[in-house]
């Protein structure tokens, strides 16, 4: 006789058996913070959003060694912790792989050879063909490699065959960082020799390169309609001429999702006046504004560079609690913007005349480091009640972890049943969180305190009988100690009193 059975109905012989239930929902909160950045890149792949394996995959990928590792984009992402960063490369229209033909003797076109990305970053690329390491004479060796003060990048393909006799090579280029593709164009041997790749462009790159579609998920920004996870979204420096069209469709990117922040910045030496003024075009509750630039060395001969400032903002918020404030005045957000070596300006007072207009401000600490005054959203003007960054980033952690959890009771039976289990997988997830706030409030996502309120009030038996069916949860987040205050009496008159 078996020890469990599925239902009672199962159960014929007078005994005891053992029915193993389903477990009760559970709301499971989503893990790292997913930044998502839209920017110029020299390489890489472009018309899709491409998830790192770590900086050095996004080196790797992005920018190996031998091409240009001084562009913003390289330089935004560098010198930053990024829990998981997805990439989506912009490129210009009319962008094109660069190219090169490999001839014999004769001349006669033997192979093509074609750049694994586009951008003129591949016209640099050096091919080489040599000897074959079998010894073949058939055969032939191929190199293609890139070379600058960012170092060497080589790809080696040994003994290929395209001579007519035998098998063709079919190489695979998965774990190739330069080549895309070899193509034989006629049976042969091209010559040994060298030469460079060609006609690799970068296009004409305009605003909706980088902004796309709204709804279409086509390019750009509208590539990341189709990924959910993504928490935060930014480009670095798409240049003055394009900026405010890009800054635009970040905003109204994050309007249209609705579960993330956009990050941007205004051009480099505005003054405070001018980002009042500047900031005013993007009022959003989803929406951070970061100023000023800041200075920061690549990582190719050490000079320093000026570098957007919303980047900055961008990774100290994905390494912090959603709860915890990315303007933080701790060594843990100190760290994280130890890449700065000075701002382009110091705001000083004018700080807060620009948290009033809903801007964020980088500032240096009289004690060495660098921290933000502020982390409000452009629409604090409008609403003061909803400035905070982290009461929006919460609304969304909180929203997110339940429509995900949830889902697998989406078309169930509209009973009281299932409406009791998802009350209470709310619950027991609110309450996590407020137990959060006497564990570690400063590291772990926490809510000071929730309420369940009476469910009958907000389900009328005709939502009930048109499939609708509302969990309600009243969510009081904690406050920033914005200001502390050392009330102190002292003098020779001073009375003081033993106390515990």
């Amino acid at each position: 006789m078996a020890l469990f059975i599925t239902s009672e109905s199962a159960a014929t012989r007078h005994a005891v058996y053992a029915i193993e239930r389903t477990p009760p929902a559970t709301i499971v909160a989503a893990g790292a913070t997913v930044v998502a950045m839209v920017e110029q890149f020299p390489w890489g792949p472009d018309g899709e959003v491409y998830t790192t394996g770590g900086v050095k995959d996004f080196i790797d990928t992005f920018a190996p060694g031998g091409m240009t590792r001084t562009g913003a984009g390289y330089m935004s992402v560098i010198g930053k912790a990024w829990p998981i960063l997805k990439i989506v490369r912009v490129v210009g229209t009319g962008a094109a792989a660069a190219t090169a033909s490999l001839p014999d003797a004769v001349p006669a076109q033997i192979i093509s050879v074609t750049a694994k990305y586009k951008g003129t970053a591949g016209n640099a690329i050096t091919w080489t063909v040599s000897n074959a390491t079998d010894g073949v004479s058939q055969h032939f060796n191929l190199t293609l490699s890139v070379t600058s003060a960012s170092g060497t990048t080589t790809d080696l393909f040994q003994n290929l065959n395209y001579s007519g006799t035998g098998s063709d090579s079919t190489p695979d280029f998965t774990n190739m960082k330069l080549t895309g593709a070899i193509t034989k164009l006629l049976a042969g041997r091209p010559i040994n020799g060298t030469g460079t790749l060609g006609t690799g462009s970068d296009g004409a790159v305009t605003s909706p390169n980088y902004v796309g579609t709204q709804g279409a998920a086509d390019k750009g920004i509208a590539l990341l309609e189709g990924d959910k996870t993504i928490d935060l979204v930014l480009t670095a420096d798409p240049g003055n001429s394009l900026r405010a069209a890009v800054n635009a469709g970040l905003a109204a990117h994050a309007d249209f999702m609705t579960d993330r922040i956009a990050f941007i910045n205004g051009p480099s030496g505005q003054t405070s006046a001018q980002a009042i003024t500047d900031v005013a075009s993007y009022r959003s509750f989803r929406v951070c504004y970061i100023d000023v630039w800041a200075y920061q060395r690549n990582d190719t001969d050490g000079t320093e560079q000026l570098v957007p400032s919303a980047p900055f903002a961008a990774s100290a918020a994905a390494n912090l609690s959603p709860s915890t404030s990315f303007s933080w005045k701790s060594v843990t957000v100190q760290r994280l913007l130890s890449s700065i070596t000075r701002l382009e300006a110091a705001r000083g007072d004018q700080a807060y005349t620009n948290e009033q207009a809903g801007i964020c401000t980088l500032q240096q600490e009289d004690l060495g480091g660098f921290t933000f005054e502020a982390a409000v959203l452009t629409g604090a003007p409008t609403n003061p009640a909803k400035r905070k960054f982290k009461r929006t980033r919460m609304a969304h952690y909180i929203a997110k972890a339940v429509k995900v959890s949830l889902r697998e009771y989406v078309d169930s039976p509209n009973v009281d049943f299932n409406q009791q289990d998802e009350i209470n997988a709310v619950f027991e997830f609110l309450s996590t969180l407020k137990g959060h706030v006497k564990v570690d409030p400063n590291n772990l996502p926490h809510i000071v305190d929730f309420q369940i309120p009476t469910i009958s009030d907000f389900n009328a038996q005709a939502d009930l009988d048109n499939g609708l069916f509302t969990i309600p949860a009243n969510v009081k987040v904690s406050s920033d100690q914005e200001k502390i205050f050392f009330s102190m009496q002292i003098g020779e008159t001073v009375n003081v009193t033993t106390s515990l």
